[in-house]
């Protein structure tokens, strides 16, 4: 084995204990925790059989092999992106509509008060 795969090892498997302390700790949520379990697997494997990159690669049709995790990096931090956006959305309409509840039922008190006064 070559020293990068050893040290590619090394990281992912302290990456992946690192990831499964967070869940022991409830500190990341299990759907997040199983992503991040699975890049964690997806760098050992790389990381001990990089030939696999290669074949990846050709297979795609990139030349130059390296590149294809950079890309794939990518795309996974721009989905990523687009999911925190997404659960945003979700969040903001969820606060919105309290806030519009919360304003209804302060009107109907109000009106209530008025009634007894």
């Amino acid at each position: 084995m070559f020293a990068y795969q050893v040290f590619t090892s090394i990281t992912a498997i302290a990456f992946f204990l690192f990831v499964f302390f967070l869940i022991r700790r409830d500190s990341i949520l299990m759907g997040a925790a199983f992503r991040w379990l699975v890049l964690a697997i997806a760098i050992l494997v790389l990381g001990i059989f990089p030939q696999l990159a290669d074949i990846a690669a050709q297979w795609v049709g990139i030349a130059y092999s390296p590149i294809l995790p950079v890309i794939l990096a990518c795309l996974l931090l721009m989905l990523k992106a687009l999911l925190a956006d997404i659960e945003r959305a979700k969040t903001q309409v969820k606060l919105d509509r309290i806030a519009q509840k919360i304003a209804i039922v302060e009107m109907e008190l109000e009106q209530i008060r008025n009634k007894q006064d």
